[in-house]
């Protein structure tokens, strides 16, 4: 019996389908938790995941920290003063 191949995950295609799932309120909360409370997040992320990656838990963690990533650059409060160039 040959072993099937699994063809190469698309990363990004992944963590857009898992932003634009998300509620405003949801990527903001994630966006403002600090790095060390990810594994926090660990499990749902597994969950969800391990229909497009399978069961590899290293594949979950790089997922979740790359929607992290994504949403402290997009979703994150700043404040803004009058003058203040974007």
């Amino acid at each position: 019996m040959k072993a099937t191949r699994q063809p190469p995950l698309d990363m990004q295609q992944i963590v857009a389908d898992i932003l634009s799932g998300m509620s405003l309120k949801e990527k903001s909360l994630i966006a403002h938790m600090d790095e060390e409370s990810l594994p926090y997040l660990q499990y749902a992320f597994d969950v969800y995941i391990s229909k497009d990656a399978g069961d590899d838990p290293e594949t979950g963690r790089e997922i979740m920290k790359q929607v992290w990533q994504t949403l402290q650059k997009t979703h994150r409060i700043r404040i803004v003063r009058k003058g203040d160039t974007p």
